[in-house]
Parts: structure tokens; C-alpha cells; sequence
């Protein structure tokens, strides 16, 4: 009897706790507008100094061979090939009636795969049966656009000597997002078969761009570090180049489009006038995706928020399955 006495003591416990969690975070919900794992995630994040940029200019690390981390499973098996120089890992698709998306991965182009990014891409290939293709292609400060976009080129014209057009996503975060608009840009210029879609996660869209009144309300990204990198990735290019500033280039004819977005991100006035150039001027069948108070690439944050995000992108990658 004092077992069970003690037992039940102890559970009414657990359910006090849990009930009282509840209760706080549903209130910090209410008043914040954010959950409170998005709150702690925004507040994680640290804005990149000039120090860290000068340290970064100097570093010429070689990052052309990474490894997926060893905590990371993808449910079918992750090949390696390389494109020119370039590493690339595959993992098919369930079967041929699945789609392939060729991720292109953020970091301000300096940076390489974060373990958000391999775990978003492994959570698509396991709930809707895709294949994914994901370039580790080369950065700053050994390399810059003219070094990365011929290989990222050669790439895509190899998937479809394998796979159709109609097969294909397009999708990226940041600059990622970024050079996946650019890319099809591109594909588009010069006549090539475009992808099915494209999913673009808070693409940076002009690389000396930026709203300096959101700067305020974005933890991560320093519009001040961010305009010097984007001038280097361009490397003597005009930096309002549509190959590294799609915001500026042809928007006609690109494939249906999704565009995530959150309101504290000081891309957020570059990304929705890249919206409404593809919507109002070139009819684009686009949809924007807005998040109130949520950061720069929150849909791969661990919060209640980036969960939503992912859920609802894989729905869009489900969707191209049927068409």
C-alpha cells in the first residue's frame, strides 16, 4: 500500500509538471507570438563580426570532402560521386514515380552543410519517398561563383540524362535558395529544361542587398558582414548580376515556386519584391510563405514552427509525385 501510495504521489506529480509546462509555453505562445523553442533558437544564434570575417578571408581550408555525421540516417543508402572536382550524395527515390531534389545547401557561400540540413533532407527522403541529390560545392575562401556555378551547371544537365525534367526539384536555403534561382535563371537563359518547381527557404537574392531597418530584429545575419562576403562571392561580377543576384534577373517562365520567409529576417523586403516580380510582372504561379516574427532559414530550426515548414514542404514534394 505505501508503494502504491508513493507511486501515485509521485505520478500526480509528473502530471502537475507536465500540465504547468503546458500552460507556460501555450501562455509565452500567446504573448510572444513565437513558441518558446523558436524564442530559444533565435536567441542561440550570434551575429557574424567583422573579426570573424577577416579571420574567414584568410582561411583557405579545404572543404571539398566532408562526411554526413554519423547520427544522421537516411532511409536508403547515400552514394558519392564527384562532378569535376565536386562532391555530390545521392540517395534515390523509392521508385520512379518519386521525385529528385537537388538540395543546395546555405552558409552565406563560406559555410558548409550544417547538421540542420542533413537532417531536413534525410526527414524528406524518409516521409516522401524522394531522392536527393545535394552538391558540397566549393566555397569561399578558395573558390567564388566563377568557380561553383559551371559545376553546379554540369550537374543538373547530368540528372537529367538520367532522370526527366519533370522529375526535378530545385530547392535551397539562403544562399542556397539564392543559387537556386539563379541557376534555373540560367537554365532558362540558355534553353535547357527547367525543373518541375522550386522550393526556396529565405533565398538571398541580392548579395549587397538587405533592409537595415530589420536589422533590429535579426539575431544571425549581419547585413554589414553579409554585403562584403556577397561582393567576394561575386568576384569581380557585378554584384546586381543575376548569376549571383537572381533578384535582378528574368523571372518569366520559371516553374511553380514556393518561397518560405520569416518577418525578422533582413532579407525578408529583398525576398518579397523577388515574389512580386515573379507574381505581379511575370506571372509566375508562386506562392509565398510568411512566418510572423521567425528568423532567417527558420523552416530547420527545432521548433513547433520549422516542424510545420517541413511537413508542409514535404507535402509539396508529395504533390509533384502525382504530376
Amino acid at each position: 500500500m505505501k508503494i502504491k501510495k508513493i507511486l501515485k504521489k509521485l505520478f500526480l506529480t509528473v502530471v502537475i509538471l507536465v500540465v504547468s509546462l503546458l500552460v507556460v509555453g501555450i501562455g509565452f505562445w500567446l504573448i510572444d507570438g513565437r513558441s518558446p523553442q523558436a524564442f530559444i533558437v533565435a536567441h542561440s544564434l550570434s551575429l557574424t563580426t567583422m573579426e570573424e570575417y577577416e579571420n574567414a578571408k584568410v582561411d583557405t581550408t579545404d572543404k571539398s570532402t566532408i562526411d554526413i555525421p554519423d547520427n544522421i540516417v537516411f532511409p536508403r543508402e547515400v552514394k558519392q560521386y564527384r562532378v569535376g572536382e565536386m562532391q555530390v550524395f545521392e540517395s534515390a527515390a523509392v521508385d520512379d514515380s518519386k521525385p529528385v531534389v537537388l538540395y543546395i545547401h546555405g552558409g552565406a557561400y563560406v559555410h558548409n552543410f550544417t547538421p540542420q540540413h542533413w537532417k531536413a533532407m534525410a526527414e524528406w527522403a524518409e516521409t516522401t519517398g524522394c531522392g536527393i541529390v545535394t552538391p558540397n560545392y566549393p566555397l569561399l575562401y578558395r573558390y567564388t561563383v566563377n568557380d561553383a556555378f559551371p559545376l553546379m551547371l554540369q550537374l543538373y544537365q547530368q540528372l537529367q540524362e538520367r532522370y526527366s525534367s519533370k522529375r526535378i526539384i530545385i530547392m535551397g536555403d539562403s544562399a542556397g535558395g539564392g543559387f537556386s534561382l539563379a541557376l534555373t535563371q540560367k537554365l532558362l537563359n540558355d534553353s535547357i529544361d527547367i525543373p518541375a518547381r522550386l522550393v526556396l527557404i529565405s533565398p538571398w537574392v541580392d548579395v549587397v542587398g538587405g533592409d537595415d531597418a530589420l536589422q533590429e530584429y535579426d539575431t544571425f545575419l549581419n547585413l554589414k558582414v553579409l554585403r562584403l562576403v556577397g561582393a567576394d562571392w561575386a568576384d569581380g561580377i557585378d554584384p546586381h548580376d543575376p548569376m549571383v543576384s537572381p533578384l535582378y534577373g528574368e523571372m518569366r517562365g520559371l516553374p511553380p515556386t514556393d518561397i518560405y520567409v520569416g518577418t525578422w529576417e533582413t532579407l525578408y523586403t529583398d525576398i518579397v519584391n523577388a515574389y512580386d516580380k515573379m507574381k505581379k510582372a511575370a506571372g509566375v504561379d508562386v506562392r509565398l510563405h510568411v512566418k510572423k516574427k521567425m528568423g532567417h532559414v527558420y523552416p530547420l530550426w527545432p521548433c513547433p514552427e520549422g516542424k510545420e515548414a517541413r511537413k508542409e514542404i514535404g507535402e509539396i514534394i508529395q504533390r509533384q509525385n502525382s504530376q
